[in-house]
């Protein structure tokens, strides 16, 4: 009885605390489910899921949420193994009630959005879970392709009845039933099977999968399975489609302008990284299409891979930033070669930065006539960018001054979470350290000029 109380009181006092924070969508009910423990409700970004909240299940496998902010759109449900997803729809001001078994799930007093959601859910489910690997049964194409010729009349016939006051929710819901019916017609092909159709067993539904610039208006991206449905229509598209030279590797220029979206060929190249073995491949085929990187969590990869194809060892390719100096004029490492690079990343706000100042001019005046770049990369936030010009000017600040706008890749590549950081490249733009002494120390100037007698001793040597 404690339990059930403390329970009980905890949601009311979750709810009395949010309710002062927006509107609240409550999502309460129980799960049944054989072993759960709690349960998770998913956000979906960019055609995948998030976690959005989660909370163990009381003794009576109760659990209730008082979310507030919710954005119109579908949410999943599972216990903590993340299996077995629950769809509904929410928008602020919801209150849902649902019971989830092992595999059902039923509402009680639905919402009309999530009446018609679960209509379909039910109407589908005999063609989507063929599609489901492993599968509970031997369905094979034989079956298969005709349960989705079958089903496809009864799935447009459905989209008429979706006439809710939510003109978003039935713009979405029609949209989703389109994508559902491809996803399984697609995952089906590329799961294992013990047959395989040829071409002329194929059914007429595969003919209209394929359209130029597909996924324009980037509806996938609100459905869970919006990124696996990209991956599967790649494959099908350059294997039933346009049937490449297999001795050929197909490359990003050749893969994305079959896609009308920018942010799902950001998705595409996401899932393209993990193919690359060097660094020198890797930023010469990724680096022109990172500007469809958009979400944090693919530039999060692509920095994870960039750094597992990198070492940062000495005499390692060093990473070619592009940044503009105190005059708008952009500046890159590849733009002093020739000269012994020495960064600094630092900003206007960080005190032990602005103590290393005098050193730093101290020792680019003592070494004003050799061939050493003197480079300074602010991290001040763009908020700031008029502060830093300002902060430049008054310290009288020599060398090459850039602006990141923050932490930016440099700073990611190199996983900079503490300045200042110097830094020092060679020639040759390779790596000497990226974790060097501080001007305030003897040893910066001496690996500065061991770095620029080595490599011009080995220029003479050459010579000879």
């Amino acid at each position: 009885m404690k339990i059930r109380v403390f329970f009980i009181l905890s949601f009311f006092l979750a709810a009395l605390f949010a309710s002062a924070q927006g509107k609240l969508t409550i999502v309460q009910g129980t799960m049944t489910k054989e072993k759960a423990q709690s349960i998770v409700i998913f956000d979906v970004m960019y055609g995948e899921r998030i976690e959005l909240a989660s909370a163990r299940l009381n003794k009576n496998q109760e659990f209730a949420f008082a979310l507030p902010g919710i954005k119109s759109g579908f949410y999943y449900l599972s216990d903590q193994n993340r299996r077995s997803l629950a769809r509904i729809y929410m928008k602020q001001g919801d209150k849902i009630n649902i019971a989830i078994a092992d595999d059902a799930y039923q509402l009680m007093q639905p919402t009309p959005e999530n009446r018609i959601l679960k209509e379909w859910v039910d109407l589908s489910y005999p063609v989507t879970q063929m599609s489901v690997f492993p599968r509970k049964d031997t369905a094979t194409y034989t079956s298969f392709f005709p349960t989705l010729t079958a089903f496809l009349p009864k799935a447009e016939a459905f989209k008429k009845k979706i006439i809710t006051s939510n003109a978003s929710f039935n713009a979405l819901m029609k949209k989703s039933i389109d994508a559902e019916i491809e996803h399984a017609a697609l995952k089906f092909l590329y799961t294992p099977n013990s047959k395989h159709p040829a071409k002329e067993d194929f059914v007429p539904y595969y003919a209209g999968v394929y359209q130029p610039h597909k996924y324009a208006d980037g509806a996938i991206l609100n459905f869970a399975f919006g990124t696996d449905l990209v991956r599967l229509y790649t494959n099908y598209v350059f294997t039933r489609v346009k049937l490449p030279d297999p001795m050929v590797k197909l490359k990003l220029e050749d893969i994305l302008p079959y896609f009308g979206n920018d942010t799902i060929r950001g998705i595409y190249v996401e899932g393209f990284m993990g193919s690359y073995k060097t660094l020198e491949t890797f930023t010469a085929e990724i680096g022109p299409f990172k500007k469809y990187l958009v979400s944090d969590s693919m530039q999060a990869r692509y920095f994870r891979m960039l750094k597992k194809v990198s070492s940062f060892k000495k005499g390692d390719m060093a990473y070619n930033f592009s940044y503009p100096d105190i005059n708008g004029n952009t500046v890159t490492l590849a733009s002093l070669k020739g000269k012994v690079v020495l960064v600094d990343v630092w900003a206007t706000w960080c005190g032990p930065c602005r103590a290393q100042i005098p050193h730093l001019k101290k020792m680019e005046e003592e070494l004003r006539d050799k061939d050493i770049a003197f480079v300074s990369i602010s991290v001040d936030e763009e908020k700031d960018f008029e502060k830093w010009k300002a902060f430049v000017a008054k310290e009288e600040l020599k060398g090459i001054q850039l602006y990141a706008k923050g932490w930016s890749d440099f700073s990611k590549y190199y996983d900079i979470r503490g300045i200042p950081r110097f830094l020092v490249f060679d020639q040759n733009g390779k790596i000497v350290t990226v974790d060097s002494p501080r001007p305030s120390q003897p040893e910066l100037k001496e690996l500065l000029l061991s770095t620029l007698n080595s490599k011009a001793a080995a220029g003479i040597a050459e010579s000879k």
